[in-house]
């Protein structure tokens, strides 16, 4: 361990427990965030690469109304 990570140990040893529920609460929010870094799903990428996409110039009620059968 380096030394920065001996000296961050003794403070927080050092904490009152209301305060060190904050800091792990701190903790898993940062790996939490941390996560949105990693590579997306297939689906997802996908998605997001086919987002803006659509050229057709129609309206969604348009489209709606072009998918569904007469019947």
């Amino acid at each position: 361990m380096s030394t920065t990570e001996i000296q961050i140990l003794e403070m927080i040893r050092q904490l009152p427990q209301p305060t060190l529920d904050e800091v792990k609460i701190f903790l898993d929010f940062l790996s939490w965030r941390h996560q949105e870094n990693l590579p997306q799903p297939r689906g997802t990428a996908m998605v997001t690469a086919m987002r803006g996409k659509a050229t057709a110039g129609m309206t969604t009620d348009e489209i709606l109304n072009l998918t569904r059968s007469n019947e």
